[in-house]
């Protein structure tokens, strides 16, 4: 499935290299493409420098950082698809520079996976299995799911 996704998105950045080729010419498409590849890990950097700077200020008050530390993943992921040439990579990867939409991203994907998640919460142990089927908000899991489970020394303190 995966492979699949790939080849779509390699076709579709195809398809859109042909059409913004016919109108404004092949020359300049690829001038586009090359100039946006090349200034992507400048734009990649200034962001991902931001971003450290604000998380190194939440771990000298004592904070967790885990949002910061979503941020610079999904800093990354865009860095990736501005580096590889391509208008739509180029495009969603430049559009995951602008925090408002950083932050959209990482809050409505945290939610599609806290959907997927099933947590059994018993005396000691938490059991945690990200591989399972949407749960239902009516019906709580009453026992540990199918899948991995901690050990001895995996314990989890919540």
């Amino acid at each position: 499935m995966l492979f699949l996704g790939f080849l779509l998105f390699v076709a579709a950045e195809i398809a859109s290299f042909v059409v913004v080729a016919e109108h404004i010419g092949f020359l300049w498409a690829l001038v586009i493409l090359l100039v946006v590849s090349a200034f992507g890990p400048f734009i990649v950097r200034r962001v991902g420098l931001g971003i450290v700077a604000h998380t190194q200020e939440r771990l000298a008050r004592g904070e967790v950082p885990t949002r910061d530390l979503l941020d610079g993943l999904v800093v990354l992921i865009g860095g990736v698809l501005i580096c590889v040439p391509g208008f739509i990579g180029d495009a969603v990867g430049l559009l995951l520079m602008i925090g408002p939409v950083r932050h959209t991203v990482i809050r409505v994907t945290g939610h599609r996976l806290a959907r997927r998640v099933r947590t059994v919460q018993t005396s000691r142990w938490r059991v945690v299995n990200v591989a399972s089927q949407p749960v239902s908000e009516r019906s709580p899991p009453t026992s540990a799911p199918p899948g991995p489970r901690l050990g001895h020394g995996d314990r989890t303190d919540s």
